[in-house]
């Protein structure tokens, strides 16, 4: 097995986030393609193609190459060597988790959602359901069955922080907020609305990386 090989291998099991990148980093010739060349890299166990490493290693050649673009913008900030300076089986520094982070997302922006005419903010929804206080999104829960539920979800996430991401722990927050506030007529609509508004951050925020 060659050295890139081996670190292939170690990409398809878990690791920090920074290390994987630095498997494929130092693996992953820049500009190599699918052709002569990557087979030319792997008869001379040197580097190969990220697509090449990424079958190799199990995994999307998509995944391969958003940690490639977080290594290549943390080389360009002198976090890290560039991948041209590294070579299969040969460790370096790796950047602090915060740091890796955040290169992570300016490398990897989310794609903009496209909105589509009928799209409404969540305050306009607030305001047309203002001027019609007779209408109702949901059905007021019965208070002397919803106790001891809320009482469980308070008690099961009351040590969210220590147990997932910020941005995680605060869409869980906000989701128990608003359910917890469903029980009042009073705020049944808002509390309903921004319930919804919360499952999407708690998408948006498993989809963060750590």
């Amino acid at each position: 097995m060659s050295a890139w090989e081996a670190d292939a291998e170690l990409f398809g099991k878990a690791g920090s986030k920074a290390f994987l990148a630095m498997l494929a980093a130092r693996c992953v010739e820049p500009g190599t393609g699918q052709g002569a060349r990557e087979l030319r890299a792997k008869r001379h166990e040197v580097k190969v193609s990220a697509n090449g490493f990424a079958r190799s290693a199990g995994k999307g050649a998509h995944t391969v190459h958003r940690y490639l673009a977080t290594w290549d913008l943390l080389a360009s900030a002198g976090h890290v060597p560039p991948r041209d300076e590294l070579a299969p089986g040969v460790d370096v520094e790796l950047p602090a988790a915060k740091t890796w982070t955040e290169f992570y997302r300016n490398a990897n922006p989310p794609k903009p959602r496209a909105e589509k005419p009928e799209d409404v903010t969540l305050e306009q929804a607030e305001a047309e359901l203002a001027a019609d206080p007779t209408a109702r999104l949901v059905p007021v829960p019965q208070s002397r069955h919803v106790s001891t539920y809320l009482q469980r979800m308070k008690h099961a996430t009351e040590d969210i922080f220590d147990r997932a991401p910020d941005p995680v722990a605060d869409a869980v927050m906000r989701l128990v907020d608003c359910l917890e506030a469903l029980s009042n007529p009073d705020q049944t609509n808002r509390a309903y609305l921004h319930s919804l508004d919360a499952v999407a951050e708690l998408a948006a925020a498993f989809a963060t990386p750590r």
